[in-house]
């Protein structure tokens, strides 16, 4: 299948799609597009709303940036918008390709040690880079909402209204509360849909439901040590 052929086989027939991932598995060219996406919605962001809005709202909320001497919060603050845009830009190139790594990694382990799937690090790698297809999608709704929506009430680390903690209010909603609503995500279960099938594909002799079974309880695993962090820490 050609490149456009596998994307768009994702989102409409994703299991012949992944069919061919897994016999020839390239993990770049979804990755490409992620990166691309990502880097133009930091740059949309910088433009239209700014780093320095987005830390100034982050110091009125943060406890510890309260109780600083107004002069060295200030200094932090021009600090934190100074490097934001080379920082933020770095994570944009790395983020969804150390993010699919690990996913794979763990995947890998649980698919040939507790389920004995005959499957190759690269095809794992590959799938869990198709399945990231969605965060497209989710970049260009982020660019829409951002675009339509007053800068002031713009949240970059919650920019889409596709989950319940996007009309809770972070400040005084408790912290393991906003966590928890916040991974209950369109996106993320669409993501999480797209990996059981691609999963199921590439192992062959595991079931749909077998797979998606250990998907969805490795990320409901993750939310519950993600909220507790959250209730203990946040």
């Amino acid at each position: 299948m050609s490149e456009v052929a596998r994307l768009t086989g994702v989102l409409w027939e994703p299991s012949a799609a992944f069919r061919d991932i897994a016999a020839h598995p390239r993990w770049w060219p979804p990755l490409a597009i992620i990166i691309v996406m990502s880097l133009i919605l930091l740059n949309t962001f910088s433009q239209r709303v700014g780093y320095e809005r987005f830390y100034r709202g982050i110091a009125e909320t943060n406890s510890t940036m309260q109780k600083m001497d107004p002069a060295a919060r200030e200094q932090t603050i021009n600090m934190q918008v100074k490097i934001a845009p080379y920082a933020f830009n770095i994570i944009a190139v790395f983020a969804t390709p150390v993010m699919a790594l690990i996913v794979a990694a763990i995947f890998l382990l649980i698919f040939k040690t507790f389920l004995g799937a005959e499957v190759t690090f690269r095809q794992v790698y590959a799938v869990c880079c198709y399945s990231f297809v969605p965060l497209i999608f989710s970049s260009i709704m982020a660019m829409a909402v951002m675009l339509l929506k007053d800068p002031d009430q713009f949240d970059l680390q919650n920019p889409t209204p596709t989950n319940v903690g996007a009309f809770l209010d972070a400040v005084s909603t408790p912290k393991w509360l906003y966590s928890l609503a916040t991974s209950v995500d369109a996106f993320t279960i669409w993501i999480l849909l797209l990996l059981a099938t691609g999963l199921s594909v590439a192992a062959r002799k595991i079931s749909w439901a077998t797979s998606l079974t250990w998907v969805m309880g490795s990320w409901a695993l993750w939310i519950v040590i993600k909220t507790g962090w959250a209730a203990a820490f946040g």
